[in-house]
């Protein structure tokens, strides 16, 4: 059965301490230790068979990493994320609606887990270019452009401004993303900057759901003068909701 390594806190653990720890292991490189040191977020290492598990922690906790082992199994898989564009956060239950504009209440206790914040990541657009590559002429007049269409994907780094609500009745997990959501139910307070509408769709929901666990994103975006969290990647963003909900469960909340 695979174990994994995971952190007891959310701190960054230093590059150096995870290249001195890993070289525990012959399959682990100092360039594994550098990319996990920048995406550690409560997950360190997984896939690891009992002995291998045991020998690496060993070393994590001779560098000064605080973490533990633990069966792969115990760490809850994330449900399927629900995308929603239209909703109400009101103070007796968040109301969503789905594509066909039915709407379903869920009250704010069913939410055990808010996460919010920037996930970066790679969008691909489909780029059509058109050229000129040649003339045709007929007789005496003037020559008919001939035009070439040339089709490519480019790849272009964005920020995704998230928002996810994890629930312990069905559908278990909202997503919400800032650029595909209608932000109506704001009414006077709508405004033109998309990222402020976006924060005061997370602090809205902060306000009910009060029982929620929340994310490092989240509880920025809590504080009196709001702070955008980005994370690394969909990966990392994840990863420290799994990292988070296993805490939560464990603890018997």
């Amino acid at each position: 059965m695979p174990y994994a390594i995971v952190q007891n806190s959310l701190a960054a653990p230093p590059v150096e301490a995870l290249v001195q720890a890993f070289r525990a292991l012959p399959q682990l490189t100092d360039h594994d230790a550098a990319s996990m040191a920048k995406d550690a977020f409560g997950i360190l290492v997984g896939g690891l068979e009992m002995a291998d598990a045991g020998r690496l922690l060993q070393a994590l906790h001779a560098a000064g990493v605080e973490a533990e082992m633990v069966d792969e199994k115990s760490l809850p898989p994330l449900p399927p994320p629900k995308p929603c564009r239209r909703a109400a956060p009101l103070p007796e239950h968040l109301v969503a609606s789905d594509h066909l504009g039915r709407e379903h209440a869920i009250d704010w206790s069913h939410v055990i887990l808010l996460a919010a914040g920037g996930v970066r990541g790679t969008e691909f657009k489909h780029v059509v270019k058109e050229k000129v590559v040649a003339h045709r002429y007929q007789g005496s007049r003037s020559g008919v452009p001939v035009v070439k269409t040339e089709h490519s994907d480019k790849a272009e780094e964005k920020v995704c401004l998230t928002l996810e609500l994890f629930l312990d009745v069905a559908p278990g997990r909202y997503h919400i993303e800032a650029d595909r959501f209608n932000f109506a139910y704001l009414g006077d307070r709508l405004g033109d900057s998309r990222t402020r509408n976006y924060v005061a769709l997370v602090r809205d929901c902060l306000a009910h759901a009060t029982g929620a666990v929340l994310n490092r994103g989240a509880t920025a975006i809590g504080q009196e003068t709001p702070r955008l969290l980005t994370y690394p990647s969909k990966h990392a963003f994840e990863e420290e909701i799994v990292w988070l909900l296993w805490r939560h469960f464990a603890s018997g909340r």
